[in-house]
């Protein structure tokens, strides 16, 4: 369950002191058993007992804080393949299932996004159709949109699953111009990689930012290079409003996550670190009843950490 965000101290962002790749790998690749990992990930994740009704106390205060103006999250990785979209999918539901007032899963992936598929929708029109309709209320902008049985409303870049059209970081801006003034979070799933202009542009206008990574060594060190990549290129700011999100894609783990989780904390960050599970690894459809608690435990820990940092760290910049 979630703590109160622990934001960088000033100058402190970025410095995290590097940790050789080999000491991130446990020695005894057996080590401990899986229920005991496993174990420990849903106490990190959401702690116990009367901790735990604390932090969901937290949680529920948060979820019915009004906001200054509509509040946008990226969620972004450095390579495909890392859980981006699950995770763009699971964030945006626990918002739409918690806050009373409108929440949008935008689909901002350049080529093919699957983030309709993942939440069990088959839009007909697209960020496309909306762009080049500017609707003037709500109640225009809705018919562009496709709303899941959680209320979430969704707007996707594709037209029935296929490309609707050249993607552009204007078109993107348009289209979401339109409607998020009438919604109050807007979950954008991003493209693969942190380089392309839309990424670049949409990560720029967040007001939060979860960065997946896979549960590996090799994620830890690609999540750390995006880390300094941001704070060399005029974005340190962003780093404030970051979490990073380390997603298992295998029922056992082989790296010291532990040791990985504490190189990336360096930075100042919250790093919550995303169970295995079975249902969300077919890439099908998300059904909320076949997701594991811990897995759910973990989604809630990062709403709660980046829904407060985009109302508390600063805004855009």
């Amino acid at each position: 369950a979630p703590p109160e965000p622990a934001h960088p101290a000033p100058g402190q962002a970025g410095g995290g002191h590097p940790v050789p790749a080999d000491d991130l790998v446990r020695r005894n690749q057996h080590g401990d058993p899986l229920a005991r990992r496993m174990g420990r990930g849903v106490r990190n994740a959401m702690g116990g007992g009367a901790r735990e009704a604390r932090e969901r106390a937290a949680f529920a205060d948060l979820m019915q804080r009004s906001v200054p103006s509509s509040r946008q999250i990226a969620v972004a990785s450095v390579r495909g393949g890392a859980g981006k979209t699950t995770m763009a999918a699971m964030l945006a539901t626990e918002l739409a299932l918690h806050r009373a007032d409108r929440v949008l899963a935008a689909d901002a992936d350049a080529e093919l996004g699957s983030l309709p598929l993942r939440l069990g929708v088959s839009p007909q029109l697209s960020l496309f159709d909306l762009a080049a309709h500017r609707p003037n209320t709500f109640q225009e902008a809705e018919g562009f949109l496709t709303r899941t049985p959680h209320g979430l409303y969704v707007l996707s870049s594709t037209r029935g699953g296929r490309i609707a059209g050249e993607f552009t970081l204007e078109t993107f801006q348009t289209a979401l111009s339109s409607v998020s003034r009438y919604v109050a979070a807007t979950v954008v799933d991003c493209g693969a990689g942190i380089l392309t202009e839309v990424n670049r542009g949409v990560v720029a206008g967040s007001h939060g930012l979860v960065l997946v990574t896979p549960g590996t060594v090799d994620g830890a060190l690609s999540a750390r290079g995006a880390l300094e990549w941001y704070a060399a290129n005029d974005q340190r700011g962003l780093l404030g409003r970051t979490v990073i999100a380390m997603v298992s894609h295998a029922p056992q783990v082989g790296a010291d996550l532990r040791r990985a989780q504490e190189m990336l904390a360096a930075w100042g960050l919250p790093v919550v670190f995303v169970p295995y599970d079975r249902h969300l690894a077919t890439g099908s459809s998300v059904e909320l009843a076949k997701v594991s608690a811990a897995a759910r435990s973990a989604f809630t820990r990062i709403v709660y950490e980046v829904f407060s940092r985009s109302l508390t760290g600063g805004g855009v910049r």
